[in-house]
């Protein structure tokens, strides 16, 4: 062969190495895109369960208060309802004491 079709050749190889090295590097690019893609979306994932674990965590701490709050009420209830009782009873006693010696006592 002569140099001028040894050049010819070799510039063709040279050719279709580089078009086969840029499109190597497209899909590199691409899948590179699709990577920091999907990191994105496992950092908001990461960043939007951090945000719920706190609003669960502030959910919980009020349903802990108010139930705390709710045992207190019931028990200030509780002892009401048994002052009342006791209260009645005592009424009660005098009534029908005073009852019974107005009857007949």
């Amino acid at each position: 062969m002569n140099d001028s079709a040894d050049i010819d050749s070799a510039k063709a190889a040279l050719e279709a190495s580089v078009e086969s090295l840029e499109a190597g590097v497209k899909d590199l690019l691409s899948r590179m895109k699709q990577l920091e893609i999907g990191a994105n979306d496992s950092e908001a994932f990461r960043e939007d369960r951090a945000k719920l674990a706190g609003q669960l965590d502030e959910m919980a701490a009020r349903a802990e208060a108010a139930t705390a709050q709710l045992n207190a009420r019931e028990a200030e209830f509780t002892k009401l309802t048994q002052d009342s009782e006791a209260e009645l009873d005592r009424v009660m006693t005098v009534v029908r004491g005073a009852l019974e010696r107005s009857l007949g006592g």
